[in-house]
């Protein structure tokens, strides 16, 4: 967070405002502006990455909108729909259900 580039170890806690107390963020367009000025350019993809993605997503998003997918609804501040979870199983990954998140 911020505009310097410090590693740093922690959980996945998007909540900066509680996170890093004494920490400004800048908005997200103050920190491309900055990556374009340092040079950076990770941030932005060439004519023809851009073209390659669309070529994927666009027969994606045509087939939702022709047989109408409805999106798997779960409750806010829940981990995600049930369908995740056999989603990721089926491709291996266990859920380590003893871990706890510490609000700090």
């Amino acid at each position: 967070p911020g505009l310097h580039t410090n590693l740093i170890t922690t959980e996945l806690d998007l909540s900066y405002h509680d996170r890093f107390v004494n920490l400004k963020n800048p908005s997200a367009y103050s920190r491309l502006l900055l990556e374009v000025l340092r040079g950076k350019q990770a941030t932005f993809v060439r004519d023809d990455e851009l073209l390659a993605a669309w070529e994927i997503v666009t027969p994606l998003l045509k087939e939702i909108e022709s047989k109408k997918v409805e999106p798997n609804l779960y409750k806010f501040g829940a981990r995600g729909p049930k369908e995740a979870d056999t989603l990721i199983k089926n491709a291996g990954y266990v859920y380590d259900s003893t871990y706890e998140w510490k609000q700090q």
